[in-house]
């Protein structure tokens, strides 16, 4: 029988309101002719989109997974959103924009900085500059009117000229950030138990500006910094052709460079580039659902430029990484996997009702726990409406289910973790 649940609206609601004001505003401090602006190009309009990031996190959006900007070996986790953890991703999101920015094409380099952007503008927030959770919370950020977030005539601040000043820049120029926005948190707090809006709406806007000045700085010194270091750097491009895992077909395939912070998506056409990579010996892994993980070698010279196309051998699959052999971002995890307390989750997948799916499980003899589909109405994962079919036990080698109503979307629930599993996988049933 299915078990079925409602998530909180509250979950839903608790959200810094402003994020697409506050990035548009930094972004018109840049002026219409910032090196960053003509290098992402109609990219830039869409950080006001890609500036949420990070509260979609083990979601599914129509064309992308957003772990694929969020989860990377130089930051292997999710990272709480307050004070004091957001500070951990200060560092390796700002890198990993600049890189991007260098290496990769206009869209995953807006997607990047979508990511820092989110940290940077939560932080900003007062209840996340001052730790304040619960209905407080969610009432002290979004008691704001977004129209009234402009910063005119603000003049973006350099944060450093290289890369390690900037990074000691940005995070001198955060640290200052939560101070602003703590004080206004303490202060707001009894006047938002008290359900005084009136005087909590000046105090919350001075934070949403501030935050929106550091923006500005930030996407500066991005801009600024965001050509090439390497002069002498390769070029690497190819095709990768693959089969369209149903429901799945818009979400390109992830290129990963073994050993290394370098990857990236390819584009709906399944071309992927690379550019101002160091020189050396490189092995490419492939990534796609409805295929299997492929591999390359290339050896990239000074000022080369080399060609790797690929064709991926079609699987049914419709989970990334169904054999946990790709631990990309972290040895101790395999990739595209979400290790809870007492679960491991796969990826969201979309579906729609009546739908039949073959769920496979090849165990090990030591196998233990439990292998399930966790339904869901929405691509989010504490999003709407939950469903568990009961879990299928060790020696039960398939089973044919179909997709409840209303359900939308399916994970994968591996009961203590890939300890007694040698593979898993989900596909469509004629």
């Amino acid at each position: 029988m299915h078990r079925l649940a409602a998530l909180p609206l509250a979950f839903l609601l608790a959200a810094w309101g402003p994020h697409p004001e506050i990035t548009d505003a930094g972004l018109a401090a840049l002026g219409k002719d910032h090196p960053l602006l003509t290098r992402l190009g109609s990219e830039a309009g869409k950080l006001r989109e890609y500036c949420w990031m990070a509260d979609h996190r083990r979601s599914l959006r129509d064309d992308y997974y957003p772990d694929d900007y969020l989860l990377f070996p130089g930051a292997p986790r999710h990272y709480d959103h307050l004070c004091p953890e957001v500070k951990a991703t200060y560092d390796p999101y700002f890198r990993r924009a600049l890189q991007a920015l260098r290496t990769e094409t206009a869209p995953n380099a807006a997607r990047w900085i979508g990511s820092i952007l989110h940290f940077a503008e939560d932080t900003g927030s007062p209840p996340h500059a001052a730790e304040i959770r619960g209905d407080v919370h969610s009432k002290m950020e979004n008691w704001i009117d977004g129209t009234k977030i402009r910063i005119d005539g603000y003049r973006p601040q350099l944060l450093g000229e290289t890369d390690d000043a900037a990074v000691a820049g940005f995070l001198r120029r955060m640290d200052g950030l939560i101070a602003y926005s703590k004080e206004r948190g303490l202060k707001l707090k009894p006047r938002v138990e008290a359900g005084d809006r009136p005087a909590c709406e000046p105090m919350i806007l001075e934070c949403a500006l501030e935050t929106s000045r550091v923006v500005a700085d930030l996407l500066h010194t991005l801009g600024t910094l965001g050509d090439p270091a390497n002069r002498d750097g390769a070029t690497l491009r190819g095709a990768i052709r693959s089969q369209d895992p149903p429901g799945l077909g818009k979400v390109p395939a992830k290129v990963m460079l073994e050993g290394t912070l370098f990857s990236t998506l390819a584009d709906p056409s399944g071309i992927f580039e690379f550019r101002n990579l160091p020189a050396g010996a490189y092995r490419l892994i492939f990534l796609r659902a409805g295929s299997e993980t492929g591999s390359e070698s290339v050896m990239l010279e000074k000022n080369g430029r080399a060609s790797r196309d690929v064709s991926l051998r079609e699987s049914g699959q419709l989970l990334r990484n169904g054999d946990f052999l790709l631990r990309w971002e972290n040895l101790k995890t395999p990739d595209c996997w979400h290790a809870g307390r007492e679960a491991w989750e796969g990826e969201s997948i979309p579906v729609h009702p009546g739908l039949k799916l073959r769920l496979s499980v090849r165990w090990k003899k030591e196998a233990q726990g439990g292998v399930a589909i966790r339904w869901r109405s929405s691509p989010d994962p504490q999003g709407g409406l939950s469903s568990d079919e009961p879990p299928m036990e060790p020696g039960e080698e398939s089973r044919v289910v179909a997709v409840p109503e209303k359900m939308t979307h399916a994970r994968v629930i591996l009961r203590g973790g890939d300890a007694g599993i040698e593979r898993v996988a989900l596909a469509g049933e004629p």
